[in-house]
């Protein structure tokens, strides 16, 4: 029997078909490529540094989270597409002067005080409490006004220290609280030297740029109360009796710092300052 034949048809036809395999690659229309785009809108980096005393510290904070530092990075993530960071650079105890020495030795401080897009600072609790303390028997309203003098020269200089490392963030700065007037609402000279510290401070930081300071005095002195004529009288009462209830807002341990409520209060006039504000950080 003669092979050749049938393989040779066999071959002619495999040619074929490769050749019409190969035409029909060239002439169908393929499978067109997509380059797909998601609606995921960019993540902006948002770097907060705070610098201060116990208060930025977050003394009372029973989460043990860093008070209204944590507070704020969570209403920043909430507010939108934020990739949050914070630094926290605050030190029980410390006054202005401790303050301005971290913050012109501390090298790491430094470097993220200037990539901050947001700053934000409690100071002159301290200040006050060592003017009392000096003049406990005998305080008088010039103590106070020197002390106040001296406070508030400190504080500039502390400003303009951040300022020098970093021109663009806006600072945000506590104004202080009387712990004390719930308790002990007749001693009159710690409520009037908290209220005239924290006029200076508003006087002194009127004179920078995109530094703006928040009230907490008005919601942590009385403990958010509104008549605080009674709310005083009875809450002086509650505290004679061990009644650790009487300011809601301070913690109950040494009746001095805020508890969580008072840090989500503090946090709440800070939102509201940097939502007027928000064209300096957003």
């Amino acid at each position: 029997m003669n092979w050749r034949k049938p393989l040779k048809e066999v071959a002619v036809l495999v040619v074929a078909a490769l050749v019409a395999a190969v035409a029909l690659q060239l002439t169908w229309p393929g499978a067109k490529t997509e380059t797909l785009h998601g609606q995921v809108g960019s993540v902006k980096e948002m770097r907060v540094a705070a610098v201060g005393d116990s208060l930025t510290y977050g003394v009372g904070d029973a989460t043990g989270s860093g008070g209204y530092v944590a507070l704020l990075k969570a209403d920043l993530v909430s507010a939108g597409d934020y990739d949050v960071s914070t630094t926290n650079y605050g030190h029980s105890g410390d006054t202005s002067s401790q303050i301005m020495k971290r913050v012109v030795e501390q090298k790491k401080l430094r470097a993220d005080m200037k990539k901050a897009n947001i700053i934000t600072v409690t100071v002159g609790g301290n200040d006050l409490m060592h003017v009392l303390q000096n003049h406990f028997f005998d305080i008088t309203s010039k103590d106070i006004a020197t002390g106040n003098t001296a406070f508030q020269k400190r504080l500039a200089k502390l400003l303009t220290e951040l300022r020098s490392l970093n021109a663009d963030a806006p600072i945000y700065v506590f104004g202080i609280y009387n712990p004390f007037y719930v308790y002990f609402p007749q001693i009159t000279a710690m409520e009037d030297s908290v209220k005239s510290w924290n006029k200076s401070t508003q006087q002194t930081i009127d004179g920078f740029k995109k530094i703006h300071y928040v009230d907490i005095d008005s919601v942590l002195s009385d403990g958010g109360m509104q008549d605080t004529t009674k709310s005083a009288k009875s809450s002086l009462e509650k505290a004679a009796e061990g009644d650790d209830d009487a300011n809601p807002l301070i913690f109950d341990q040494d009746h001095f710092h805020p508890n969580n409520a008072g840090y989500a209060a503090m946090t709440k006039q800070l939102w509201t300052v940097m939502q007027d504000t928000a064209k300096e950080w957003e």
